[in-house]
């Protein structure tokens, strides 16, 4: 798609970010959740996919007020990120060392998506789509209690715990 305008640019880029969250609800989420060993982690994880699955829907709700299809665009932001994390998953044993690892992975995650949905509200703001702002911006919100909450259990439970793991000489 050539992009000519200010509406391209804020389609394809709802594209993108409905392709990242229908990835995260399909596979991302759910292998952090399996891999997760402490019980916060799992939670807050449990959690946000239960918030992405209704972002999904609410990007669908975007693209219905724009009258256009929701259709993904393909995310290789996101394939990159789900790829770390899926090697970091291989590379170190269950440990609060994973979960720590795991919370890197999530906050990358949870940054990409919130300049993402803060471009998406700049634009619906200029192209007057108010009913797309309210929408991306309640997104966007969540996107950053996520991402709080993952640093606050990392340096309250996770990287405590996994400081006291014996070091490898």
């Amino acid at each position: 798609m050539k992009i000519e305008s200010l509406q391209d640019l804020f389609e394809i880029e709802l594209r993108y970010v409905y392709d990242c969250e229908q990835k995260l609800v399909k596979k991302g989420l759910p292998t952090m959740i399996e891999a997760a060993s402490s019980p916060e982690l799992r939670s807050a994880l449990e959690q946000h996919l239960e918030e992405t699955r209704n972002q999904v829907a609410r990007l669908e709700r975007v693209f219905s007020t724009l009258g256009a299809d929701a259709k993904t665009e393909g995310n290789d932001i996101l394939d990159e990120l789900n790829s770390c994390v899926k090697d970091m998953i291989s590379d170190i044993d269950a440990s609060p060392l994973r979960d720590a690892a795991l919370i890197v992975g999530g906050n990358k995650v949870e940054h990409y998506e919130m300049a993402a949905y803060g471009s998406l509200v700049a634009f619906a703001q200029q192209l007057g789509f108010e009913d797309a702002v309210q929408l991306l911006e309640q997104t966007l919100e969540e996107e950053k209690a996520a991402d709080a909450k993952l640093t606050q259990i990392g340096e309250t439970v996770i990287n405590p715990r996994a400081g006291q793991e014996p070091r490898a000489a």
